[in-house]
This record gives C-alpha cells, sequence and structure tokens, in this order.
C-alpha cells in the first residue's frame, strides 16, 4: 500500500516534458566544445603522479634492456610488483570526484559527470595499456616465456586491481575507499613478489589459473564501470 502511494505521489508531482528545451539551449551562448576536444582537454587535468609512474615503469624496461638483458625475467616480476600501484592511481584519478564530494557539481556542468568519467577512462585505458604492451614487447623478446606471458603476467594484476579498486569506489566513500584502493594494490603486489620466488610459476596448469584471475578480474572491472556509469545517470538532466 504504501509503495503504491509513493509510486501515485511521484506521478502527480511528476514535472512535464519541457517544451523547446532543445532550441533553448542551442541559443545559449557558451563556448562550443566538441567531444573529443573535451576528452584531450581531460589529459591537462589529470594529475603528474600518474604520468610518472607509467613513464617510470616503460624507463626501466628500456633501461635493462640496453643495459643488462639478461636482467629482463627479474624485470616482468618487478613490474607485475608496480603495476598494481599504477591501476590503483588510476582508479583513484577516475573517481576523484567522489572522493572530493565534487559529483553534483559536476553533474552540473557542460559536459556530465559521466562523460568526465568516461574521458579520464578512455585516456588513461589507452596510456596504461599502451605502457603495458610497449614493456612486454621490450622485455618478452629475453625471457623464456615470450612477449604473450609477459604481457598476461604484467596485465593480470593491473585488471585484478582495477576490479577491486572500482568495487571498494563504488560501496565506499571518501578518502578511506582511496586508502583501501591502496591497501588491495599492495597485496597483489606482495603476491606478486612472493609468487615468483616461490617458482609457482614454473608448475604445469599456473598460466590457466592467472588466465582465469585475469578474466576474473576484466569481468569484474567491466561490471564495476558498467555500475559506475549507470548509477551517475541520474544526473544527465543537463545532456542536450
Amino acid at each position: 500500500m504504501k509503495l503504491n502511494l509513493k509510486n501515485e505521489i511521484r506521478t502527480a508531482f511528476e514535472p512535464p516534458e519541457p517544451k523547446g528545451r532543445a532550441a533553448f539551449l542551442a541559443a545559449l551562448p557558451y563556448p562550443k566544445l566538441t567531444y573529443p576536444e573535451f576528452v584531450f582537454s581531460q589529459i591537462g587535468y589529470i594529475r603528474k603522479r600518474v604520468w610518472f609512474v607509467s613513464a617510470a615503469v616503460v624507463f626501466a624496461a628500456v633501461r635493462t634492456v640496453c643495459a643488462i638483458p639478461e636482467e629482463a625475467k627479474f624485470l616482468v616480476w618487478l613490474i607485475a610488483a608496480i603495476i598494481p600501484f599504477l591501476a590503483m592511481l588510476t582508479t583513484v584519478e577516475i573517481s576523484r570526484s567522489a572522493i572530493y564530494g565534487m559529483s553534483e557539481l559536476e553533474a552540473g556542468c557542460r559536459f556530465s559527470l559521466p562523460q568526465v568519467t568516461g574521458a579520464r577512462m578512455i585516456i588513461l585505458g589507452i596510456c596504461n595499456f599502451a605502457v603495458i604492451i610497449t614493456v612486454s614487447i621490450l622485455l618478452g623478446n629475453y625471457v623464456p616465456f615470450g612477449v604473450a606471458r609477459s604481457a598476461l603476467y604484467i596485465f593480470t594484476p593491473y585488471i585484478v586491481v582495477s576490479g577491486i579498486s572500482f568495487m571498494i569506489f563504488s560501496k565506499v566513500k571518501g578518502q578511506e575507499a582511496a586508502y583501501l584502493s591502496a591497501a588491495a594494490a599492495l597485496a597483489v603486489s606482495l603476491a606478486g613478489t612472493i609468487i615468483p620466488n616461490r617458482g609457482i610459476y614454473e608448475k604445469p596448469m599456473v598460466n590457466l589459473y592467472i588466465m582465469a584471475a585475469c578474466l576474473g578480474g576484466t569481468l569484474m572491472a567491466a561490471a564495476q564501470i558498467k555500475k559506475l556509469l549507470v548509477e551517475k545517470d541520474r544526473y544527465l538532466w543537463n545532456e542536450r
């Protein structure tokens, strides 16, 4: 009964569909900015620490391959232990509006919060994917397990931490979410440091488990990203 009453009240007070909305918005004197231009403009708002970590990972790979290529295998494990923190920084950067309580303000801007979030995902996703592929190619030619497995070993901790971090940000608000995301990155990083030393990567069937973890992390990240964007759709009242 209460639910029916609530639905009736909501229907009774539902505002009518605005007339001439598109013409009114088109006549507003605001600077016209295309979506590609908006995406590129977001590069300047991404904090330098994210670019620094990405550049440091690539530099370490290039430096090792050029100087002591026999250490490439060790560097694969080292980067696999560092890459979770890049994933953590990425999710924190994407969720910065929620951390600082700016979601409602950004939702009323020319480009809504889901568009800002999506733009930063595109930029950082392309950048991080390029870093992982570049490092895997550089190191894969000098390790016994090749480029594909190097990419798998490096990408898996990245996507697992991304999935966990997005899930944390969907359930926890404020700075606490950033701290929990950092703790998740540290746990995955420590696992990436301990496992190679125990020779687990040399055991049969281990690649299947790693592929399963990679797939699980990918599905988790995709589900949380979809949830993140769908939940923000309620702020899209300012879209044209």
